[in-house]
């Protein structure tokens, strides 16, 4: 795979589109590519990691990626479909990672992009619908899809073990006892390393766990007490906050129906 999209990569083409099927849990080790790449989630879960922190991308939305950005994805039953795009194509080229919303009408282009061969004839019609996927991804409305990671060793253990099974009943105190420093120094520590007060940054990763197993089908009630939330209304009320949309926005069925709406 990394052969082929090298050889994309060197395509006389301002955009060129690849689709990738991944096994449950598959995981695509740390790389960077030359052009800027938009990873859109076609169905299923991904996480994409670098050293500025972690990104989810549900289906039915899409990731920046910075040309030469370092990164891991870690794949849930996914299936996408990634754009390269020439650094000297785009107007405004993102500087940092950031996941937009797929609009219909984006979701439209990059299908039929997807059919188009690698070396389209950029003065007919695929050469003008290259051009107006560009348009609309460029403008797309961002999603608040990041959370940030601390570079400190030891902080970043905690964190990606929080991340892997996250308590809403966890507290500073507890980290604090592990790191073997005061409390006060642990604030400090991780503002520090996030940019986040902790109770932000945890409320931030309960939100992203939750997104993906909404996708995958987990009910509300089910996640919220897993996180240790009360009441699943409770937890809906923390969702709502975070995102601005309630826990049944993300839910299967609402994701199936999003991406099956006519283009």
């Amino acid at each position: 795979m990394p052969h082929t999209i090298d050889l994309l990569e060197q395509a006389d083409r301002d955009v060129v589109v690849v689709e990738s099927s991944y096994p449950d849990g598959h995981v695509v080790a740390t790389h960077t590519h030359k052009r800027v790449q938009l990873l859109h989630a076609i169905s299923g879960i991904m996480r994409l990691e670098t050293d500025a922190g972690t990104w989810i991308v549900p289906p039915g939305f899409a990731l920046w990626i910075p040309a030469g950005i370092r990164h891991q994805l870690r794949t849930t039953r996914v299936t996408t479909r990634s754009l390269y795009f020439r650094l000297n194509a785009l107007r405004n080229a993102p500087q940092a990672c950031q996941v937009i919303e797929v609009s219909p009408l984006l979701r439209a282009l990059i299908d039929a992009a997807a059919q188009v061969p690698v070396l389209y004839d950029t003065r007919q019609r695929d050469g003008m619908l290259m051009r107006l996927l560009l348009l609309e991804a460029c403008q797309s409305p961002a999603a608040p899809f990041h959370l940030p990671m601390p570079h400190d060793s030891q902080l970043a253990a905690l964190c990606n073990a929080f991340f892997a099974a996250p308590m809403q009943t966890v507290t500073p105190s507890q980290w604090a006892q592990v790191l073997h420093v005061s409390e006060r120094t642990f604030y400090r520590r991780f503002l520090a390393g996030t940019g986040l007060s902790f109770m932000e940054w945890r409320r931030k990763a309960c939100v992203f766990v939750a997104i993906s197993r909404l996708t995958l089908g987990d009910s509300v009630t089910r996640i919220a007490l897993d996180m240790g939330y009360e009441s699943s209304s409770a937890f809906s009320a923390m969702f709502r906050k975070e995102t601005g949309k309630p826990p049944s926005a993300y839910a299967r069925h609402a994701v199936q129906d999003r991406l099956s709406l006519p283009a």
